[in-house]
């Protein structure tokens, strides 16, 4: 099956690839893993040089102009590598939701910034672990808002955040800058390593003109937010399946490399499928959000085969290396660790399930 799609898609998944490949080294991740907060800032610098945040942006915010297609495959490349940069969170999300909904103010002060690479945007959506919604009530010209949101994605590196909040005419999302006054954000430790934290809002005042736009803005926002993170755990697993396999054709046993026991090859066979079926997926996915084509019930069977093809590959991995798999001097645990990260982040392939049968269920025949 042919799942190719632009020719700036390939030229610009090439190119991140051929970057993170020559900076994400085994020795430059244990670097990583060293760090308090897991932000790759040689690999973001370099991304910023190659005008790889500019690319795939609009043109509203100082970007090139191209789209959704194309910044699914700097995701996939980025997911490659395990990439620790907040493209998806500040250039895709951030700078793609006030070009799309913001005011010119809005974007010449936050989103041509953060195409930029000069301010890094972070997006705290609905609130998990029963967290109730944040809430935004009037306060002079502008509002006054009070709550919390946890895991969000590189929320100690942020100079802004997107937040949506409930006021008395429905849910809206506001900018929020990290230096507002009650404004806090605690990291957290996550599965993956990776940057995340927590926000809490104590009354911080906001102008009116900080407001984005209505529930708009969330459902954008949490349509390409799944996308996003499919794609990224396509590359993660493009590449652990990769590595997997190179280590099953390499490691003998019974003087035979394990790779020739049947055993072994198909459940890499079975990995090889679930892979092609996220691509499958996320492709048709893509494609549609990119024309602006009704895609809910696609972006959740993208994020389906990410959560399920994740869990399924994710052990496959591991199994498949034996103790190596979890050995953390080996490169291959990562691949493990962000897999799972991903399911965990997309809700998990149960969540997707009931998500696609709300859709089917409220869509007239």
């Amino acid at each position: 099956m042919d799942f190719s799609t632009t020719e700036a898609a390939n030229d610009l998944g090439g190119l991140v690839d051929t970057i993170v490949n020559s900076v994400c080294t085994p020795e430059h991740q244990r670097e990583l893993d060293k760090l308090e907060q897991r932000f790759d800032r040689d690999l973001w610098a370099k991304l910023i040089d190659a005008g790889i945040l500019s690319s795939a942006s609009a043109t509203a915010v100082g970007g090139d102009g191209f789209g959704v297609l194309e910044q699914v495959a700097i995701l996939v490349a980025l997911g490659h590598q395990l990439a620790a940069v907040p493209y998806l969170e500040s250039v895709m999300l951030g700078a793609g939701a006030l070009a799309r909904f913001g005011t010119e103010e809005l974007q010449q002060e936050w989103g041509t910034p953060a195409v930029a690479g000069e301010k890094v945007l972070a997006v705290a959506l609905l609130g998990e672990m029963g967290e109730g919604p944040v809430r935004a009530t009037r306060a002079g010209d502008g509002y006054r808002l009070t709550g919390t949101r946890t895991q969000v994605g590189f929320a100690p590196a942020a100079d802004a955040f997107l937040v949506p909040a409930e006021t008395d005419s429905g849910t809206a999302v506001f900018v929020v800058a990290a230096g507002d006054p009650g404004v806090s954000v605690t990291a957290l430790a996550t599965t993956g390593l990776g940057s995340v934290g927590h926000l809490a809002l104590d009354g911080t005042e906001v102008h009116g003109t900080r407001m984005v736009g209505g529930p708009e803005v969330v459902v954008w926002l949490d349509t390409l937010a799944a996308l996003g993170r499919s794609a990224f755990q396509l590359g993660v697993l493009e590449r652990g399946l990769q590595l997997t396999a190179e280590y099953a054709r390499e490691r003998e046993q019974f003087d035979r490399p394990i790779g020739s026991f049947q055993a072994v090859s198909q459940r890499l066979a079975d990995g090889y499928i679930d892979v092609k079926g996220l691509r499958l997926t996320l492709t048709q996915a893509a494609w549609k959000v990119s024309e602006d084509v009704p895609a809910d019930i696609d972006v959740a069977s993208a994020a389906f085969w990410a959560a399920d093809a994740g869990h399924r590959v994710a052990h496959t991995i591991v199994h498949v290396h034996g103790g190596v798999g979890v050995d953390t001097d080996h490169p291959v645990h990562r691949y493990f660790l962000a897999a799972k990260e991903a399911e965990f982040a997309l809700g998990g392939a149960t969540g997707q399930l009931r998500r696609i049968g709300r859709e089917l269920a409220e869509t007239p025949v």
